[in-house]
């Protein structure tokens, strides 16, 4: 991100209406680290699956809630597929159905992408489908050319999802898909092994190449810890790297804050003098990206088919799973226990149990720092579990994430930009806040500036701006509201306007000039403009009608010069209404009406006259619009931009 106009303004410390931001009891501008603290590290359960599930996915949303999708469910004798998925909303502790797949699936594999959407695929068949979080919806999306399993799926830094699976052929040949989702279609990156070897799982490294771990056959006992490769997104190829130590399937995969990817325990089949047996394995292991090398660190309980999870003080949480054992001492328990890794000293040490014992669940960290364990087995062979509980740490204290520098500049990314963030970028505006220091006055004026400048930056004033004012020239304010567009309407279309737009990056101005031209030509064909503007309508109708809903923005030249454009042809209505849009009048007279929305669009991702507004009206809109002009734009001087990144609801999206 660019930004040419980011001002520096003194800071007014007053305190500020906090009834008008939900949660904000005062405004003291502090961005100190929030700490939870409890007695200690504890599971409590939280509200039931509406449907017992096993192999099933979790994600965690944008908006702070989590989904999980299919699975398997006990039926009568047998397991079969469930369509149905469900939303956790952690604010409430409730589950609530949410919209049906198109397709069963169990087994499958789950990616959150850039725009907030959610893409899934996989369970032996070749379709794909992607969840929409604003319209509770799927739809299916292109189709894998053939129908193998999709065993790993990885969100590369470009935005694109490396699908890795294969045939259950003799022998299994491992293939790779790319997933494009502004074309919604999959493309060919190659097969990369053939033999009796399982994907295990895929993981982002640091410098965005790819590590897969591929296990052996379990049916076949085939066990080859010679098994590791790598994906490389620039060359699209795969190269082989170093193996694992100990062969093992089931095993989890965390990277870990360093960059080193830590493996735990899982199956492993060892062989003593001329005797091999199938054992769960109490083994961890370290990569290390810089040199391609495996290494042991410190053992853990024998365990396999747990989870795994990264939490926010570095440290790994290992919940549940199996112990199973085939040797001369057979066992077979499932866990409920959990320990805790600490790379920084790499032991670990155990917490507190779970409620239920639990394998082949999932295990997501929330928003808020606490860990959320989902279904499963429990081993009784009653089928799924329901249940879910939440892992709170405790007494290890837990920062609210929001308060990390760089955390808080890749969320401006994706609230306002709508895309990861561009490396150079994140370095820049990271090292803006943390070159205060210890400063606490700096860092909390840093942050201000910071999070303004995205709305202010070029990228954001060329992209989601300009949607808002295409909204304001065709239909002028929503009836009874001050503001032309609602929260649903602008993040799809902001979205589409700024795929690919990185300002600052080769042929970025080109990218930008495609988007406005397709977003304004589809504009112009949806049914509610044409419904609004009829062809039977003069070009002087046309023209009049957009500059009427603008505000009068066009001097009569401007005017003229568009109708007499339109009579001709020298111009389409696509092109006469990205005109009135991008005119300069009109872009300074929706400025601080503009600022003043995307605060709640881009922080608190809700309409401001939704809940939990405490009005359920525009008062808290219409309260900062008016203190924004009061101070001529100065959103320092007007403590604004403070009040809503201090506030308890933007606060709450990320931790306690």
């Amino acid at each position: 991100m660019k930004n040419r106009n980011q001002p520096r303004h003194r800071l007014v410390l007053i305190q500020v209406v906090a009834s008008l931001i939900i949660g904000a009891t005062a405004f003291s501008g502090s961005s100190r680290v929030v700490f939870a603290q409890t007695a200690g590290p504890s599971w409590s359960y939280t509200g039931s699956l509406n449907t017992g599930r096993v192999r099933h996915t979790a994600t965690l949303l944008s908006n702070g809630k989590m989904l999980v999708v299919g699975g398997s469910i006990w039926d009568g004798g047998h397991y079969s597929g469930l369509a149905s998925a469900e939303l956790y909303d952690p604010a409430t502790g409730a589950w609530s159905i949410t919209g049906s797949l198109n397709v069963s699936r169990s087994g499958h594999t789950a990616t959150l992408l850039p725009n907030g959407k959610v893409l899934v695929a996989g369970d032996g068949n070749n379709t794909a489908e992607v969840y929409d979080p604003l319209t509770e919806a799927w739809s299916l999306t292109g189709s894998l050319p053939t129908s193998w399993f999709v065993e790993a799926a990885t969100l590369l830094q470009n935005g694109k999802v490396l699908a890795v699976g294969g045939e259950y052929s003799n022998p299994i040949t491992k293939t790779a898909e790319l997933y494009d989702p502004a074309t919604g279609t999959w493309s060919a990156s190659g097969s990369f092994e053939t033999g009796s070897h399982l994907v295990q799982s895929a993981t982002l490294l640091p410098n965005g190449n790819v590590l897969v771990l591929l296990g052996g056959d379990e049916d076949d006992f085939v066990w080859d810890p010679a098994t590791s490769v790598l994906y490389d997104p620039n060359t699209r190829s795969w190269s082989r790297t170093a193996g694992l130590n100990t062969s093992r399937i089931d095993h989890t995969t965390t990277l870990l804050p360093d960059g080193d990817i830590l493996v735990t325990g899982g199956w492993g089949f060892p062989c003593v003098a001329n005797y091999c047996y199938s054992t769960v394995t109490n083994t961890a292991e370290l990569y290390d990206p810089l040199n391609g090398r495996w290494r042991y660190t410190g053992n853990l309980s024998r365990r396999s088919e747990h989870s795994a999870t990264l939490l926010p003080n570095g440290k790994v949480l290992i919940a549940g799973g199996d112990n199973y054992a085939y040797d001369s001492s057979y066992t077979k328990a499932t866990l409920k226990s959990a320990e805790v890794y600490d790379s920084t000293t790499a032991t670990w040490s155990a917490t507190a149990d779970l409620n239920a014992p639990r394998y082949f669940h999932t295990a997501t960290l929330l928003s808020n720092g606490k860990v959320l364990v989902v279904g499963g087995f429990d081993g009784s062979g009653s089928g799924p579990l329901r249940s879910a509980e939440l892992y709170d740490a405790g007494a290890i204290s837990t920062p609210n994430a929001i308060d990390d520098a760089q955390f808080f500049v890749r969320q401006h990314y994706l609230d306002f930009l709508n895309r990861e963030p561009d490396s150079t970028g994140l370095a820049f505006w990271t090292n803006e806040i943390a070159s205060c220091g210890m400063d606490q006055q700096c860092i909390d004026t840093k942050r201000i500036n910071v999070s303004a400048a995205y709305f202010l930056s070029i990228e954001f004033q060329q992209t989601g701006y300009l949607v808002y004012r295409m909204y304001q020239a065709a239909y002028g304010n929503l009836p009874n509201a001050p503001v032309p567009i609602r929260f649903n309407e602008f993040v799809p279309d902001a979205q589409e306007i700024s795929h690919g737009v990185v300002v600052g990056q080769t042929g970025w101005e080109t990218a930008l000039e495609n988007n406005k031209q397709a977003f304004s030509d589809e504009f112009v064909t949806r049914s509610r403009f044409m419904s609004a503007y009829s062809q039977s309508m003069t070009p002087a109708e046309f023209v009049n009608k957009l500059n009427a809903n603008g505000g009068n923005p066009l001097t009569p030249t401007e005017r003229d010069h568009l109708v007499s454009d339109l009579e001709a042809g020298a111009k389409t209505r696509a092109e006469v209404l990205r005109a009135a849009a991008e005119n300069e009048q009109l872009a300074k007279q929706e400025f601080n009406r503009a600022f003043v929305l995307m605060q709640y669009f881009g922080y608190l991702r809700r309409n401001p006259n939704d809940a939990p507004e405490p009005t359920l009206d525009f008062q808290g809109y219409n309260f900062w619009l008016n203190k924004l002009n009061q101070f001529n734009g100065d959103f320092a001087g007007a403590e604004m931009v403070k009040a809503f990144i201090t506030s308890g609801e933007y606060r709450g999206r990320f931790g306690p």
